[in-house]
């Protein structure tokens, strides 16, 4: 078992102390969890800068929670607090009724840095909350078998290392880390929300995170389709949505996400320098806004100088209500994934699989049968988009096609690795 706590408590008398750590970790995973729920609301990027926005607040921890850690957990709590390692909230709760504990990280623990460490403890793979239902609908039994295979993955506990540099390249170690140590935490779940999306424990790992899992000690493979969301706009006949698309500009379109640019094309496109980086977080954020908002950015005004058809599409998706962009998206990959991928692939072999949106995995062995399952789809659908293996992606990227009227010094300093 893996848990986040900081280096002062390793290095302590309570660094061979399992419950005394696994408190702790559930406190520390707490801050962290709110601090990104919160800075998710507000759309805060990157890493806070100030350790009292993240370990100022209690983090309210149910007393049943604390008894699946340690019995007598109210000892391990009170000589925690004498050492000046946590500190307990003494005034009576009734959060959400359920009359949690309240604890913090103490501030003297603030400075350390967080680790994630290993514990000697089997987790039991019994607890599983579900929330699949009926929410899936005709796609219930993909669903379902994916929920099975779930237990099946697990990660390495004695390559802490490595998921500790994996999560040091990310934007915010801490909060990567958290959901590494979260992982091993507490109950297994699964859940399919409004729009068909499958969300586990595997959807919040950082994607380096991913691959280091293990099924029955072999290594997984993951592939995903390459520049998806906007691929999936060229299925907008398919799902109502009676826009007239000139040839000449569909298949301009078509060839930039089929190569893996389209991104790239657009960043060439801003009137000051861009990385592939910021054109896609910039196009992804301008799907999901309202037409109002989105006409005032500036990737927009990229993306309709080249590609107007494609521009009006979208306005004429979000017309009555923006959130109908992320149903017919989400809707759409729920359905290539699960409706095809998921199904093709449990036709053709029993090997367990997870997924993360639209990237799926599987044990390493079976990588070749999920590939060409992916493959099929793609030319089933006619998807503009290519299966790409993830760990695959080299430092290089496609040539940008030459006949999109793009000047060929416009993608100079843009190119980086496909993600």
């Amino acid at each position: 078992m893996l848990v986040l706590v900081p280096q002062a408590l390793v290095d302590s008398r309570y660094g061979s102390e399992k419950h005394a750590l696994k408190i702790v970790s559930r406190i520390v995973c707490g801050h962290l969890k709110d601090c990104h729920d919160f800075r998710s609301k507000f759309h805060l990027k990157g890493k806070p800068s100030d350790p009292r926005t993240v370990f100022g607040s209690w983090i309210n921890i149910e007393g049943k929670t604390l008894k699946n850690i340690c019995g007598k957990y109210n000892q391990v709590c009170r000589n925690l607090e004498r050492d000046g390692l946590i500190e307990r909230n003494h005034h009576y709760s009734n959060f959400e009724d359920k009359f949690p504990k309240s604890f913090r990280l103490h501030s003297n623990c603030w400075p350390s840095p967080l680790v994630l460490h290993a514990v000697k403890q089997r987790l039991s793979k019994n607890k599983f909350h579900s929330v699949v239902g009926d929410a899936g609908g005709d796609l219930n039994g993909e669903y379902r078998a994916a929920e099975g295979h779930l237990v099946s993955f697990t990660l390495p506990e004695d390559q802490v290392e490595r998921l500790s540099a994996i999560c040091d390249q990310t934007e915010w170690p801490d909060d990567a880390k958290r959901r590494v140590a979260e992982l091993y935490a507490g109950s297994w779940w699964s859940k399919v929300d409004d729009f068909g999306r499958y969300h586990t424990p595997f959807t919040n790992l950082p994607k380096g995170i991913r691959v280091e899992l293990r099924c029955d000690g072999e290594r997984v493979a993951g592939f995903d389709f390459r520049n998806f969301q906007p691929a999936l706009l060229t299925l907008h006949a398919e799902a109502g949505f009676s826009v007239k698309i000139p040839e000449e500009e569909r298949s301009r379109y078509s060839e930039l996400c089929r190569a893996g640019q389209i991104y790239e094309f657009i960043a060439g496109r801003y009137p000051s320098p861009s990385t592939r980086i910021e054109a896609k977080d910039d196009f992804l954020s301008m799907l999901n806004k309202t037409n109002e908002l989105m006409k005032r950015m500036e990737v927009y005004s990229a993306f309709a100088e080249s590609f107007p058809a494609y521009a009006n599409l979208v306005q004429q998706i979000k017309k009555d209500d923006h959130v109908e962009m992320a149903r017919f998206l989400q809707g759409a990959e729920a359905k290539i994934m699960f409706g095809g991928v998921v199904r093709s692939f449990r036709a053709r072999t029993t090997a367990p699989f997870f997924t993360v949106h639209d990237a799926i995995y599987t044990p390493h062995d079976k990588k070749y049968i999920l590939k060409d399952v992916l493959n099929e789809k793609i030319k089933i659908l006619d998807i503009p988009t290519v299966v790409e293996e993830e760990g695959e992606s080299s430092t290089h990227t496609t040539p940008v096609p030459t006949n999109v009227g793009m000047n060929s010094s416009s993608c100079v300093g843009h190119q980086s690795t496909l993600i």
